[in-house]
């Protein structure tokens, strides 16, 4: 799975840079450092140590998991891959991608649904679930970001996104950081309550910060 996972992230970064020999004078150096930045982030994510960590310890998982969701997913937003890669490859994304609405709904079930005990207990004992579950954090992880941060979107929808997706996310946080009991089988109650710890305050923080920036990005362009 980690060679597929290679090959994935070299054709992407490949890709990218072939389109920046046309739009070098249409992205800031600040983009491609963003795209730079969150693609380093998926490969510690998903090729570092981290990866064999998270195989045995809950809350490692779920720091692997966040790196995919709230921080690599937002910088390669801003890195506006889309225009570098319509370059190369002929790219027309359906609408529904764009509308906050559908982004939050997916990236809300992708988050509750993977943490139901049987469909995490399914996808740590199987390679393709495993492969499957990291996608389905990271691609509507991208989604929810794109709707929030790309050019030209709407700042309310993208505030009360942002803020709707930092409240749900705590809460399943907090369930996982208060249960008096394991949710998942091999793994101790420890592990699971700073697995929630991880889940309800660093990733509840990547959320607000979000927030933050459309807020400030809405005051700066004001008249």
């Amino acid at each position: 799975m980690q060679s597929l996972t290679l090959v994935l992230l070299g054709a992407a970064l490949a890709l990218y840079f072939l389109g920046l020999q046309r739009l070098w004078r249409k992205i800031r150096f600040s983009h491609v450092a963003c795209f730079t930045v969150g693609w380093l982030v998926v490969a510690l994510a998903l090729l570092s140590p981290l990866h064999h960590y998270a195989e045995r310890l809950l809350w490692a998982h779920m720091v692997q998991h966040e790196l995919l969701m709230v921080a690599a997913a937002p910088l390669l937003v801003l890195g506006r891959p889309l225009e570098a890669w319509s370059w190369v490859l002929p790219l027309k994304l359906p609408k529904i991608l764009s509308d906050p609405v559908f982004a939050w709904t997916l990236h809300a079930l992708a988050l509750w649904l993977w943490h139901a005990p049987f469909l995490f207990e399914a996808a740590a004992g199987s390679d393709w679930l495993h492969l499957a579950q990291h996608a389905s954090f990271f691609l509507p992880g991208v989604i929810f970001w794109w709707t929030v941060l790309a050019p030209g979107t709407r700042p309310l929808p993208a505030l009360v996104s942002l803020l709707a997706t930092m409240m749900h996310t705590g809460v399943l946080g907090a369930l996982m950081a208060f249960s008096r009991a394991p949710w998942y089988a091999g793994y101790g109650l420890e592990d699971q309550q700073l697995a929630g710890l991880v889940m309800w305050v660093p990733a509840s923080a990547a959320y607000l910060l979000g927030a933050l920036y459309v807020a400030s990005r809405v005051l700066r362009y004001s008249p």
